[in-house]
């Protein structure tokens, strides 16, 4: 995440952070703190949630398109105003910033019109919550993307703890959620953060198509669909995702419903492996509090609704205001700009003890988010990227009932989904089944 210069006791109303635009019935947003790398504060909050409740209502708004200016979509969220502010005793300020902006990740999630957001640029933290939601994520050779909460002593929030357990394969996105590691390009494509890949030189033909597109008779989400459909290019032919099949196999190992730090530790350092050793070098790097939070986060956001998870996040994000890893980690890499590791307040995951760890987890009936329309899920309701791995196990164990298990070979997985109507066009499909059963090769006949 990134800072901003706004306090968080006195928050200042900037007025042209967030520029808004008409197109047709599209309704065109714009994030503008381009020196700030869009950096969310509380005066962008401000405008976004009521902006967003009015195009609800609207008869003329058929869709919304987020996009920004400068190198970056949103560098992440305003939390040197909440270090401020906790070191004056005001943490309450802070709970409110993060209950705000949850409040807008969860308007995102929920939201019943399409919403497309172009990642051409530095998607993190802050930003990774206005648009990992949303069911058309455009990424771009510009795209970087990443969830670095835990290298300020804090943990994924803006409800990655939910999208990583869904959009990505879960053992891959624990990965990104506990190392903060960096996607870049295609390569967000590939792993399902992204739904679409274009040429960010072909941007603005295709937000004119979008708005130009008729979208009051039929279904609005597959017809835009089809529209970006028609501004993606083909991976090139020797491209390669930045983790291998073996890399992945060994996430699947470590990552798991029931792992724990130490064993997480344990089993990257049993299994040696350069990957494993960067793994275990990077995870020994963050807080330990953090990482015992997170873990925790993650596989509850397994098994809650969007709406749990993000009041899970909001619930921890209480403690972390009040915790000194927290404070010393956004001062040390955001406020110092160290390039050491903070000091945190244990050394290793083995000194936090259980009790400590309770605070993160208890509910507090006065912090909630409101079900604006009603609605709350344990998937999201559209897919227009690659396909799922929830929906590939199906097919390969027979869960679907398209199968017998034990019977399905590569060819069948292939053609299968290769024939799909949702899926035939997506560029680089053959190329990412392949990997994927690359990487799980023990669980279909080759």
């Amino acid at each position: 995440m990134a800072s901003s210069s706004a306090s968080a006791a006195a928050p200042t109303i900037e007025e042209d952070d967030v520029l808004f635009a008409n197109i047709n019935a599209a309704k065109v947003i714009t994030l503008n703190r381009p020196k700030k790398l869009n950096s969310l504060n509380y005066s962008m909050l401000e405008k976004l949630y009521p902006r967003l409740q009015e195009y609800v209502k609207s008869d003329v708004t058929d869709v919304i398109i987020q996009k920004s200016n400068g190198r970056a979509f949103c560098a992440g969220g305003d939390v040197t105003s909440c270090v401020e502010a906790n070191l004056k005793g005001q943490w309450q300020d802070s709970i409110t910033f993060f209950q705000k902006e949850y409040s807008l990740n969860y308007l995102y999630a929920t939201y019943p019109k399409p919403i497309v957001s172009l990642m051409d640029g530095i998607t993190m933290g802050g930003g990774v919550g206005l648009s990992v939601h949303t069911p058309f994520r455009i990424a771009t050779e510009n795209t970087r993307w990443a969830m670095p909460e835990m290298d300020i002593g804090f943990s994924p929030d803006v409800g990655a703890t939910f999208a990583l357990n869904k959009i990505v394969s879960p053992s891959f996105g624990w990965y990104l959620a506990l190392t903060g590691e960096s996607i870049f390009g295609a390569d967000a494509y590939f792993a399902g953060i992204a739904t679409h890949y274009v040429p960010s030189f072909r941007l603005p033909e295709l937000i004119k198509a979008i708005s130009g597109a008729s979208l009051k008779n039929g279904d609005a989400f597959q017809i835009i669909n089809n529209v970006i459909s028609e501004f993606t290019e083909p991976l090139p032919a020797n491209y390669e995702f930045k983790y291998s099949p073996q890399q992945l196999q060994l996430l699947e190992k470590v990552f798991h419903p029931t792992s724990t730090v130490e064993s997480i530790f344990e089993a990257l350092e049993a299994d040696g492996s350069e990957f494993a050793s960067k793994t275990l070098a990077t995870l020994k790097t963050k807080s330990p509090i953090s990482l015992k939070v997170a873990l925790k986060l993650l596989q509850r956001g397994s098994v809650s609704s969007i709406h749990e998870a993000l009041t899970n996040e909001l619930h921890a994000a209480k403690k972390f205001m009040q915790d000194s890893d927290f404070n010393e980690g956004v001062s040390s890499k955001l406020i110092r700009k160290s390039k050491d590791v903070p000091n945190w307040k244990y050394k290793t995951p083995a000194e936090v003890a259980v009790k400590e760890l309770i605070p993160f987890f208890k509910p507090d009936p006065a912090l909630q988010l409101d079900k604006l329309f009603g609605v709350t899920f344990t998937d999201y309701p559209h897919n227009f990227g690659l396909p799922k791995e929830s929906e590939l196990k199906a097919f390969i164990h027979g869960e679907d009932g398209k199968n017998a298990p034990g019977t399905v070979t590569r060819s069948d997985v292939i053609d299968h989904f290769s024939n799909l109507e949702q899926y035939k066009h997506k560029s680089g499909l053959k190329k990412y089944l392949n990997h994927f059963l690359n990487s799980r090769g023990s669980q279909v006949k080759l």
